[in-house]
């Protein structure tokens, strides 16, 4: 593959896709983490002379348009980022005479918009509505592939999060314009190959959530390299159940309980689970909230959190760890008293990521919990991919990094 930072691309138009795939709350951005990424590249790029046309996707709006999934909020929270004024058209992009981001929200199957886009001068950044309004994005056409390069010389992808699904954008624009993997995507890429081929022991794995139908490839594959698997949230539920706990109304992926059993008996020296768990009644009241064993629970409870002995034992782990993946909340973390694990053992891996361990967070959740427990700067790589991240740490190839080599 061909990385940006090696290459020598200078005052060309490039088609920059990225991950803008981002929560939106009452039409502002709910989180700036992903948006936040993708600003680096775009100034390398404009640093070079390079006109930028940015490109990605927010929901599944099913090749219709909605108002409520345009990327107007992600155009002017990337403007306030790099400094622009916003400018929303779908007309012809003269110079402005400042920099802009400019929203360009016409129809791009339209012959004209090819013309129109080219006129954008090399200061300011083209930012494209949504892709999935075109049924040809997620259908992976080439169609539509070709005519989004006709917009450009060159074509980079900064997207990590999406590259695990196929999309025009995505692999069939590969074929019809020279290609290179951006800044965050070479990031991301090295960052993983290091604990897919070059981690040190111990390596500690801890994993949270609810699903593990998404994780448990991941867990097979890391499994073998790491000296401890450290299980809370849904997943642990999922544990004490195929042992006959009784989990009251935690929930738990049901269908996946076999699931859970034979990983326990594939990596029963290595799997460590809650000695203790923090449970609550449906309401949530705090007269009703206990710490317990976890064969203690009752079925009018559900669990919400890891208990302190657990903490302690998931600490000692983290602190003697040379390498440390996470994914996954250790409890409804979103909600106090029930984040404590979660942000305690956040700590616990800043503390030890960037001088004695190397350690990797990624999720959407995981990633706001190391937000709020202000470790961001501690912690060696916070992927912006969840779903990629998974597949790529168990060992599959994402068809966005095939397309690119």
């Amino acid at each position: 593959m061909k990385y940006l930072s090696k290459s020598n691309i200078k005052n060309k138009t490039v088609l920059l896709r990225v991950d803008v795939n981002v929560p939106i709350q009452n039409g502002r951005v709910g989180d700036e983490f992903r948006i936040e990424q993708i600003i680096p590249t775009i100034k390398f790029l404009q640093d070079n002379g390079n006109t930028v046309i940015v490109c990605g996707h927010l929901g599944r709006p099913k090749g219709k348009k909605d108002s409520a999934l345009s990327l107007k909020p992600a155009g002017e929270l990337m403007a306030r980022m790099l400094g622009y004024k916003f400018v929303e058209t779908d007309h012809a992009l003269p110079d402005y005479g400042i920099r802009h981001l400019i929203f360009y929200t016409g129809d791009l199957m339209e012959e004209k918009h090819a013309e129109k886009l080219s006129m954008a001068p090399s200061k300011d950044v083209i930012l494209l509505e949504n892709l999935r309004f075109y049924p040809g994005e997620e259908e992976n056409q080439k169609i539509f592939a070709k005519k989004l390069a006709g917009f450009a010389d060159v074509y980079v992808n900064d997207a990590f999060g999406v590259d695990h699904r196929e999309a025009a954008s995505v692999c069939a624009i590969t074929e019809y314009l020279p290609k290179f993997g951006g800044l965050l995507l070479e990031k991301e890429i090295k960052s993983l190959d290091m604990l897919l081929h070059k981690s040190k022991k111990p390596f500690v794995l801890m994993m949270g959530g609810i699903k593990i139908s998404d994780k448990v490839e991941t867990i097979k594959n890391l499994g073998e390299k790491a000296d401890k698997i450290l299980l809370g949230g849904g997943i642990a539920n999922l544990f004490f159940s195929s042992k006959g706990y009784e989990i009251g109304l935690s929930k738990i992926e049901k269908d996946a309980v076999k699931t859970a059993w034979q990983l326990e008996k594939n990596f029963k020296n290595k799997i460590v689970l809650p000695l203790d768990v923090v449970v609550a009644n449906e309401k949530m009241d705090r007269d009703s909230i206990r710490c317990c064993q976890p064969f203690e629970i009752r079925k009018n409870e559900m669990v919400l959190d890891n208990g302190p002995k657990t903490m302690m034992a998931f600490a000692k782990e983290l602190k003697a760890a040379k390498t440390i993946v996470w994914n996954g909340p250790l409890g409804r973390f979103e909600k106090k008293p029930f984040d404590m694990s979660t942000m305690a053992l956040a700590r616990i891996i800043g503390a030890v990521g960037t001088r004695k361990a190397f350690a990797v967070v990624g999720g959407g959740e995981t990633v706001n919990a190391v937000r709020l427990s202000h470790q961001f700067e501690h912690i060696d790589h916070v992927s912006t991919g969840g779903g990629a991240m998974l597949e790529y740490l168990a060992g599959k190839k994402l068809p966005g990094i095939e397309a690119l080599k």
